[in-house]
């Protein structure tokens, strides 16, 4: 962007800007989590396995990563107010489906609705903040966008439970549909456009570009352990944290929606905190490929406490949750490595392997349960500690990947884009 661009201390912005991409981020991830606490619920009316389970969740993950790919085209041949807003309308037909649903097939097929809807809601922002806002602006304004995020996971947990108690699971995803509807307008005739200078790009000039990214390595080297981490940690935010508290935790139903807010209320709170300690250490020298490494180191050491505490692990979860994934830092070091005009296709690409990633967990994960079913119900303790050593496990090979000589990667990162 230029450098006279708007900062993001101007007030017209916060409201023009950030908060319609706010408000749609904060929708997006609401209906993202919302089944970690709505699982019993659909598990008892549809009587779902474990593996059922999973797949139902992660059709979101499924639909939402094959968007990727022609949402970068679309995001940067048409610009991201348009492609986003439209796009909402699928969501809204998504919620319309789950809640009137007969059963399981109508319902997964209304949450793979709902993944399409918000496919471009994360990187729709990314790509209108780079446009708008200084480039030592963006951690921090993505972290915040993320921390609304997390505070729609916050509300997808208690409040959902709560809300439960006087309304059916249909009437609640009504109502979702209704608000996305609203939030949909907002962002279509909020936000502002920025115009692109010379002709627009023809399909065969969009396809080639992806081309451009497939083809760097470095971008390769930073994507597959980013992979695996925001897999595992959608995975289980999204859907399997709820049961581990109920199978592994010893929580009861209620106790354990009560621990999934706790975890939703560390993700808000880790979103928040990460954007004021990254914009410090940016600001006092820090190198951004420096600070994800650090970051990802981290969080591989809080799951091995999940995976290994024993005692500590419900604290080791809240931890995990707390540090995250870096995805501001991550998506920043994606926006420097291309010039500005292959933003949107290099960061739905990172995007999609993440959600291809997370797809398979959701349902790997549940699949591999169905391994150790307990006679209580639910599945044995040692199935979750067998899935967890596995994850842990090549969680450290990949690092690997990222932590050896990175003085190529290093000077990719840091270049400024062009063009």
């Amino acid at each position: 962007m230029s450098p006279g661009a708007p900062s993001m201390a101007a007030a017209p912005l916060v409201f023009t800007l950030w908060l319609p991409f706010a408000c749609a981020y904060f929708v997006s991830f609401w209906l993202r989590n919302v089944n970690a606490i709505l699982a019993p619920a659909l598990t008892e009316e549809f009587s779902l396995s474990g593996a059922e389970l999973g797949l139902l969740t992660s059709a979101y993950s499924l639909t939402f990563a094959l968007a990727q790919l022609p949402g970068g085209m679309l995001l940067d041949r048409f610009g991201a107010r348009r492609v986003n807003a439209l796009l909402l309308l699928a969501g809204v037909a998504g919620l319309v489906v789950m809640a009137s649903a007969p059963g399981f097939a109508g319902v997964t097929l209304g949450r793979a609705l709902g993944g399409l809807g918000v496919a471009m809601c994360l990187m729709a922002s990314i790509k209108a903040f780079s446009q708008w806002l200084p480039a030592q602006h963006l951690p921090l304004a993505l972290s915040l966008l993320l921390m609304t995020g997390g505070l729609g996971g916050l509300v997808a947990t208690a409040p959902v439970g709560w809300a439960l108690q006087f309304i059916s699971w249909r009437t609640l995803f009504g109502i979702a549909a209704a608000v996305l509807l609203a939030v949909a307008a907002f962002l279509f005739f909020a936000v502002p456009d920025r115009r692109v200078e010379g002709r627009p790009e023809t399909l065969a000039v969009l396809l080639a570009g992806f081309r451009t990214v497939f083809t760097h390595w470095p971008f390769w080297r930073l994507n597959l352990p980013v992979m695996l981490l925001a897999g595992t940690y959608q995975a289980f935010l999204s859907v399997w944290i709820g049961p581990w508290m109920q199978d592994v935790g010893g929580y009861s139903r209620v106790d354990a929606v009560a621990m999934v807010a706790w975890v939703a209320l560390a993700t808000t709170v880790g979103f928040a905190l990460y954007g004021f300690i990254v914009n410090a250490l940016l600001g006092r020298g820090w190198e951004p490929l420096r600070l994800f490494k650090w970051q990802m180191g981290l969080s591989i050491a809080v799951f091995a406490l999940v995976t290994f505490g024993g005692a500590l692990a419900v604290a080791a979860w809240l931890a995990y949750f707390l540090v995250g994934t870096g995805a501001a830092v991550f998506a920043t070091l994606v926006t420097r490595m291309f010039p500005q005009h292959l933003n949107g296709r290099a960061n739905t690409t990172a995007n999609m392997i993440s959600f291809i990633a997370t797809f398979a967990l959701q349902w790997g994960i549940g699949a591999a349960l169905d391994l150790y079913p307990s006679p209580a119900g639910g599945h044995a303790a040692p199935g979750y500690a067998r899935v967890c050593q596995v994850l842990l496990s090549v969680h450290l090979l990949l690092y690997l990947v990222l932590v050896l000589p990175l003085r190529r990667l290093r000077a990719v990162t840091e270049a400024r884009p062009g063009g």
